[in-house]
């Protein structure tokens, strides 16, 4: 994917700048790049959303290996969508994705100590009546969790945000005397859970794909409110317009100010690293102009409780640069989606914009060239 930034594209392929690891992310920015999830793969969107959004950590693995006398270490982001999920990971992901903090009365699981990874998340789930734990009163953290219990849970956490109205034609596996009917029932006729034509497979392990995709389903069927809407396009024009200020007066402290207040998770890193390439004394021989061409529009394409995307329309940029050896202008279309997130404390900021796909290699095309 390709991302609106002006000046990175412009600093990378006419070599203008050097790169510094100044800035530093809360995240690396190779740590948002996964290898074992490609585009075509039924999750990859969610998987996307869940790691850009800092929803989903993935394994991290790391490789050293030498070459020419050199030590090199090399790591990469496994998502592992095959593999099966805990009733830890997914309380973690649940609660993690919903911004959830504590509730009401806390239960205690003799098998959830507080020194567990897991201990926050599992307290926070049971104060909200989300997880209640076994027959025996331990929660059993390590034990894969099952399709039906994953549908309970998710029942349990949207009840007071989705409309669960509708009830889904009933499964042949799953009959009324089954603990998890009813939330089988109302998920399915939400759309959020699927089965396999007229049974579910209550019993099955559930994928950390098939969790990732149910969570990312209730997430967008919670309704957002006309105050969301005002501060999304808000975060958005603040974002573009400021940008362009500040990349222009190469006021570096005003941008990582902006990202770090407008931006989040892989947006956030990207933004950050590529303010390194703008922090080299040594290059302050050149200049660089970019004055805004018009006015852009920025329109709200999809809104809910806690994700929104906004399409940002006629965003053109005249650019001029001058180098004691070179120098070159150029006009180029910027325009594209931004996707936002609702963070703990009500904000919404940033975690990607993808610039349109025919004015991207425009761009590149012409940054190349000089026109």
């Amino acid at each position: 994917m390709k991302s609106v930034r002006i000046f990175i594209v412009l600093l990378i392929t006419c070599g203008l700048f050097a790169a510094q690891p100044a800035f530093a992310a809360e995240k690396p920015i190779d740590h948002y790049f996964f290898e074992d999830v490609d585009y075509d793969h039924m999750a990859y969107e969610e998987f996307e959303r869940f790691v850009y959004a800092d929803l989903l950590d993935g394994f991290k693995e790391t490789e050293v290996y030498e070459e020419d006398g050199e030590v090199y270490e090399y790591t990469s982001i496994l998502l592992k969508p095959d593999k099966t999920i805990t009733r830890a990971e997914f309380t973690k992901m649940l609660v993690s994705a919903m911004n959830l903090t504590s509730g009401g009365i806390k239960k205690s699981f003799p098998d959830v100590k507080p020194s567990a990874w897991y201990y926050d998340y599992v307290q926070i789930a049971s104060s909200r009546g989300i997880v209640a734990g076994k027959d025996d009163g331990s929660f059993k953290p390590n034990e894969k969790i099952t399709r039906a219990q994953m549908a309970v849970m998710i029942y349990r956490a949207f009840q007071s945000t989705v409309d669960f109205s509708a009830t889904g034609t009933p499964f042949k596996d799953v009959p009324q005397k089954n603990y998890a009917f009813e939330a089988i029932a109302k998920t399915a006729g939400a759309g959020i859970v699927k089965g396999y034509g007229d049974t579910f497979k209550p019993n099955n392990f559930a994928l950390r794909s098939h969790a990732v995709m149910l969570i990312d389903r209730a997430l967008h069927q919670e309704p957002g409110t006309t105050d969301d809407e005002l501060a999304v396009i808000q975060t958005v024009d603040r974002n573009v317009t400021e940008e362009l200020l500040y990349s222009e007066q190469q006021n570096l402290e005003a941008l990582e100010a902006l990202y770090r207040e407008t931006t989040i998770g892989y947006y956030l890193a990207y933004s950050l690293d590529s303010l390194s390439l703008l922090d080299d004394p040594e290059n302050s021989e050149g200049s660089i102009s970019m004055v805004q061409v018009g006015e852009h529009s920025s329109n709200l394409v999809s809104l809910n409780k806690r994700f929104a995307e906004v399409r940002v329309d006629n965003l053109k940029v005249h650019i001029s640069m001058s180098e004691p050896d070179m120098s070159f202008e150029m006009t180029i279309d910027i325009s594209g989606n931004a996707f936002l997130k609702k963070t703990e404390d009500g904000t919404w900021k940033i975690y990607n914009i993808v610039q349109d796909e025919e004015n991207s290699e425009e761009m590149f095309t012409s940054a190349m060239t000089g026109n």
